[in-house]
């Protein structure tokens, strides 16, 4: 099996193992050195999370690749003119002169994200009177979203990638944890009456995980400053 992993160490009774971005994590209690008990017992899981997230970088073109609600978009590096989002081009700029070039691409991202969002739950709303007291937009390391006892919803940014109808469901299995706070029988029949297909957009989601990732590890790529800007992984000569 040769899979890279971290060994980290944390007041915790029992080994465990975790996939944290596209990173194997070995994390042992405190006074265990040895990793290999942990790991052959794991050996299966591992290699079947690995085998998707190396399933998951195929399916990512180039370090100049990301996608907003499942089209693709190119990363394009420019010496001049401001970072920014264009829907009519496809494109995402980043400024090699903007220091903040990331910053600004990450909030341009939640507007638009947001915008989506707020869309999708005001048809629920009507239909299912699930309405949330505040909506919350973050980039989550373990979790698409939550929903708090206090009637809010986070979402995760990353959900700016996936096609609509996975944003959907996302949006959809939160606001049905207005309801029911857990994952009871009443609430998976919920979620069964607007997507009978949910076992296997969760498993969807899973694969998402992965590729969303290396898209967001590709906005923040700076390749070394030439004459030349890039587009798709291409030399062009700037006009």
């Amino acid at each position: 099996m040769n899979v890279p992993f971290e060994i980290v160490y944390r007041k915790v009774k029992y080994a465990r193992l975790e996939f944290k971005g596209l990173q194997l994590l070995v994390i042992l209690p405190f006074g265990v050195k040895d990793p290999s008990k942990v790991l052959e017992k794991g050996k299966v899981w591992i290699e079947r999370q690995w085998k998707i997230i190396q399933e998951a970088v195929k399916q990512v073109e180039s370090q100049y690749s990301f996608m907003i609600f499942g089209e693709p978009y190119t990363i394009e590096y420019i010496n001049n003119g401001y970072s920014r989002v264009s829907f009519t081009d496809k494109r995402i700029y980043l400024s090699y002169g903007d220091p903040k070039s990331y910053l600004k691409i990450h909030c341009q991202l939640k507007w638009i994200l947001k915008v989506k969002v707020e869309s999708i739950i005001g048809d629920y709303s009507l239909r299912f009177k699930f309405k949330p007291n505040r909506v919350f937009i973050w980039k989550q390391k373990t979790k698409w979203g939550s929903c708090s006892s206090k009637g809010n919803i986070t979402l995760n940014l990353k959900l700016v990638c996936l096609p609509e109808h996975m944003v959907r469901y996302v949006v959809f299995h939160e606001l049905t944890h207005l309801k029911f706070k857990g994952h009871s029988r009443e609430f998976w029949r919920t979620i069964n009456m607007e997507f009978p297909n949910h076992k296997e957009l969760e498993r969807e989601l899973h694969k998402y995980w992965f590729i969303t990732e290396i898209l967001f590890q590709n906005l923040t790529y700076y390749p070394q400053l030439k004459s030349t800007r890039y587009v798709g992984g291409h030399g062009m000569s700037s006009p």
